[in-house]
């Protein structure tokens, strides 16, 4: 196994610690035995990495697919249970998984360019907007599934550790905080949605465009919209008219999907706040995602 990125060892170690530390100690056997076990060959790490460890590989039938590791935890636990719900319908297949070892096998997407291949921004959208068509699926309750109102702790943890002053601008904090919870006591339709659907998780595939990684949450469809908004990450923040762009995707989200505006920006909005609050709590960078949340803030 190839040597892995130090960026990528201390956030896995600033995540998870010690488990996170013995993770990393063992990841060269379990991949070993995971190839073994479903007899993969011409294993082929991927080198730019974030949470999981990714090996590409052929199957014992030559099919290409993605070895996924990652620390075992509640979020692949999810991943790996949308995936079956979703059973290849505008997501990327579920070949196998063991979820106690937090291993996905996969199917490799190909070509597999993301959307920002796509450089026409509202041709982009509409190809996300009409995949979010095909992932929204009725309310499966399965235990491995958070809900919207779940994510929204975070402002509940972010205060517990920060009761006084913490790196957030309290108004954007203290608004954030109560518009989720104007939005959570006046509920619309529940579905299971994708959760992080932005540019780098939808691929070209030989039957078009498709989803990977998704968080299996389950919420109203204007919560989905959040994700898509704060991307494509990082040159996001750089365009020239982003107040113009952003409007133009909600304009495509509202008729394309029937969605409320005013609940697409303040779920939005809601979800900027929570990312820099998880940004926080990972010890990452969270600037960026208060940036766009201003903006945001600015449309309701």
């Amino acid at each position: 196994m190839k040597s892995l990125a130090p960026d990528f060892i201390d956030r896995i170690i600033g995540v998870y610690g010690q488990a996170g530390q013995k993770w990393l100690d063992n990841l060269s056997f379990l991949q070993l035995d995971l190839a073994q076990r479903w007899s993969l060959s011409g294993l082929e790490p991927v080198i730019d990495l974030s949470y999981n460890y990714l090996v590409f590989a052929a199957a014992a039938n030559g099919q290409p697919v993605v070895l996924k590791i990652g620390v075992p935890n509640p979020e692949l636990t999810s991943e790996i249970q949308a995936l079956i719900s979703y059973e290849g319908n505008g997501a990327v297949k579920l070949l196998d998984a063991d979820p106690d070892q937090g291993a996905l096998l996969l199917e490799r997407l190909l070509p597999g360019a993301d959307l920002r291949s796509i450089q026409d921004d509202e041709k982009a959208t509409r190809i996300a907007a009409s995949l979010m068509e095909k992932l929204w699926h009725p309310v499966t309750h399965h235990p491995a599934f958070h809900t919207a109102a779940d994510w929204c702790r975070g402002f509940q943890r972010y205060r517990e550790v920060f009761p006084t002053d913490g790196p957030l601008p309290v108004d954007l904090l203290n608004q954030a905080a109560n518009l989720a919870s104007d939005l959570l006591a006046n509920p619309k339709e529940q579905l299971l949605l994708h959760g992080d659907l932005h540019h780098m998780n939808i691929l070209r595939g030989k039957d078009g465009w498709t989803a990977i990684d998704p968080k299996g949450v389950i919420g109203e469809p204007a919560f989905e919209i959040g994700s898509y908004l704060f991307n494509p990450y990082p040159d996001l923040i750089d365009h020239p008219h982003l107040k113009e762009l952003q409007m133009k995707r909600i304009e495509i989200f509202t008729e394309s999907l029937g969605l409320d505006k005013e609940r697409m920006w303040a779920w939005s909005f809601v979800r900027g706040i929570l990312g820099a609050i998880w940004s926080i709590e990972d010890g990452e960078n969270w600037d960026y995602a208060l940036e766009i949340a201003r903006i945001l803030r600015d449309m309701l």
